[in-house]
C-alpha cells in the first residue's frame, strides 16, 4: 500500500517537473491543433475566434398507418435551428445543443487567402444524465474568414445529411453563407475602359 503511493507519488512528481507540460498563460504555442478546449489554460486577449454558422433539423420518427391498415415508421423533419458556434481558429472546442454534442476542429488555415478548413464531428447524447455519446458522423467545412480584428464569419457552403442504422435520416446539418464581394471591387476589365 505505502510503495504503490510512493510510485504514484514518483510518476506524478515526473509528470510536474517535465518541461513539455509546462505552458505559460496566454502561451498556446505547445498545444498541437485539435487539442481539447477542456484544458485549464487561460485565454490571451490575441485568441481568434470564428462564428460558424450551422443550420441543424432534426428528425423524429413517426408511425404512418395506410388505408390497408399496413403501418410503417417514417422520419418526419422538425424545425431547423440556427446556431453560431464561436469557435477558436487554433484548437478544438465542444458545444452541447439539445440532444447533441458538437466538437470543432480545425484542419487547415491559409492566412494569405483568409481561407480556414474546420471539420465538425457530430455526437448523439443518451442517458439519464447524457453521459453516454454515441458518434453520428462529421463533415469538413472550408470557406473565406471575413470580419475584423479578432472575431471572423465563416462564409462557404455545405451540407450534409446523417442517417441512422436503419438508413434513415435523423440530422441535417447546412451551411450556406455566401462569400459577400469585396469592397471597391466592382469590376474586373482586361482592358481599360474608353472615356
Amino acid at each position: 500500500m505505502v510503495s504503490t503511493l510512493l510510485k504514484a507519488l514518483v510518476v506524478f512528481g515526473s509528470l510536474l517537473a517535465s518541461p513539455s507540460m509546462a505552458v505559460e498563460k496566454g502561451n498556446l504555442s505547445g498545444f498541437r491543433i485539435g487539442d481539447s478546449s477542456f484544458t485549464d489554460v487561460a485565454l490571451s486577449d490575441d485568441v481568434v475566434r470564428i462564428k460558424v454558422p450551422l443550420k441543424m433539423t432534426l428528425f423524429e420518427s413517426i408511425v404512418v398507418k395506410s388505408n390497408e391498415g399496413i403501418r410503417r415508421v417514417e422520419q418526419k423533419a422538425l424545425t431547423p435551428v440556427k446556431y453560431n458556434f464561436k469557435a477558436t481558429i487554433d484548437r478544438s472546442n465542444h458545444f452541447y445543443v439539445s440532444d447533441y454534442h458538437v466538437e470543432t476542429v480545425p484542419v487547415k488555415w491559409d492566412h494569405s487567402t483568409r481561407y480556414w478548413t474546420v471539420e465538425v464531428n457530430f455526437f448523439k447524447r443518451f442517458g439519464e444524465g447524457q453521459d453516454l455519446e454515441e458518434s453520428v458522423g462529421s463533415m469538413t467545412i472550408s470557406g473565406k474568414l471575413e470580419g475584423e480584428r479578432r472575431l471572423y464569419v465563416l462564409k462557404g457552403k455545405a451540407k450534409q445529411i446523417f442517417n441512422n442504422k436503419q438508413s434513415q435520416p435523423m440530422l441535417m446539418v447546412e451551411m450556406d453563407s455566401p462569400i459577400s464581394p469585396e469592397k471597391g471591387n466592382i469590376a474586373r476589365r482586361e482592358t481599360p475602359a474608353a472615356l
